[in-house]
Formats: structure tokens, C-alpha cells, sequence
């Protein structure tokens, strides 16, 4: 198990992220999903393959986190190996490539987010097949390099039924065995952490955590 680094998300988690698994973590903008997923990867100790579609990911807050926890912000960023694919196509040849890409010397990969390409598209018409054959992709080198992989997700509101729903919610739920949806809260920094599935945990399981400048941390 990789460990966030905070004791209340991974009691949720069952102990941190698990290898071999795909886990989906959704929620709105500022939610906590990248700091989530740079924090995993900065107390991993080992590299970390991260696929940012958004341009969200920032060498500058990685910094800031490994610093105020005590690390070397330097090694700490030199183990960020990141990706930035530009549109849907060019997103499924760096997942492609990252199968000859990550090894023994990886502990996590990062697709941060899987579907704002996907999104961006004005013909949609066969990209769920395509999104759900990435998905097997990240899915195989989960399992073969026995790292966990984090498929962070946008939200959409879906009218239908009057709620904020993930983006190709059912094509991501086939795949993903853990499903973490993260939610800001009215008070400044403080942010809930909702189980919406898990391997053997019950779901609606749910914990607090703030955002810091050490990242995320628990409520006291």
C-alpha cells in the first residue's frame, strides 16, 4: 500500500493507494485532487510517471510540500518524470508509451485528468471506447509493475438526476475498483473525503482533511 500520508485517508483507503489497482479520485476544482496525488508521490520515495492533460501540476507547490515536510525538494522533484499530452490523440500514445516506460523503479502513476481531453472533443462519437481502452492500458501496467494508479477525474452536472456526477461515470466505474470523491467544505482549507467504492471497505465511508502548506493533513 502507498501511504498519502494522512492517517484518516488511508484508514479510508485501507492503508493508502493499492498496487495493481486503478482508483478513481473525482471531486470540483480545488478539491484537493492533485495536491492528493503529488503528495503520494513526493513521500513514495521512488519515480512517479505523471500525466497532466491540465497544465495543473506545479513544480513550485511540489516544492513547497517536500520542503515543509522535512524532504529535499530537489530529489523530491527529480523523481517527477511528467507528461503533458496537448490533445485526446496525443494522450493515447503517452499511456501506450508508458508500458515500455515504467519499471521496478516507479511507485505510482498519475493520469491527472484522464478525461479533460476527452471533454474537449466535439465529436465524441467512439472516444468512450478509446477512453475505456486507455483505462486497460493504465489497468495492465498496474498489475505488471504492481504500483498503484491514480485516475483523477472532472465532474460534470448531470440534470437528469438534479446532481454533480464524474465524468464517463459508468466507462471509469467498470475499470476502477476504489472510488475516492473529494468536496470542498465552507470553511477555509477544510475538505471531506467521501468513499464511493472500495474492494472491501463499506461505501459512504467518510473523513476530513485540510489543505496546508505541507499538503494535505488531518483535522485535528
Amino acid at each position: 500500500m502507498l501511504s498519502t500520508g494522512t492517517k484518516s485517508l488511508d484508514d479510508l483507503l485501507g492503508g493508502g493507494f493499492a498496487p495493481g489497482v486503478l482508483t478513481e479520485v473525482y471531486g470540483p476544482y480545488a478539491s484537493g485532487k492533485t495536491t492528493l496525488a503529488v503528495q503520494t508521490g513526493i513521500l513514495s520515495g521512488k519515480k512517479v510517471a505523471y500525466v497532466d492533460t491540465e497544465g495543473g501540476f506545479s513544480p513550485e507547490r511540489l516544492v513547497q510540500i517536500a520542503r515543509a515536510r522535512g524532504l529535499n525538494p530537489e530529489e523530491a522533484l527529480s523523481r517527477f518524470i511528467l507528461f503533458t499530452p496537448s490533445d485526446f490523440k496525443e494522450q493515447r500514445r503517452v499511456i501506450g508509451l508508458l508500458k515500455k516506460t515504467i519499471d521496478e523503479t516507479f511507485s505510482l502513476l498519475v493520469v491527472d485528468s484522464i478525461t479533460a481531453h476527452y471533454r474537449a472533443e466535439e465529436n465524441r462519437s467512439g472516444l468512450i471506447a478509446e477512453l475505456s481502452r486507455q483505462l486497460q492500458v493504465l489497468l495492465w501496467i498496474a498489475r505488471k509493475n504492481s504500483i498503484p494508479v491514480i485516475v483523477i477525474n472532472q465532474v460534470h452536472f448531470d440534470s437528469r438526476v438534479g446532481a454533480t456526477k464524474p465524468v464517463a461515470e459508468q466507462t471509469l466505474g467498470y475499470r476502477c475498483k476504489d472510488i475516492l470523491r473529494l468536496d470542498r467544505l465552507p470553511k477555509p482549507g477544510l475538505r471531506v473525503a467521501i468513499l464511493e467504492r472500495h474492494r472491501f471497505k463499506p461505501e459512504g465511508l467518510i473523513t476530513y482533511f485540510k489543505i496546508t502548506e505541507k499538503g494535505i493533513e488531518d483535522v485535528e
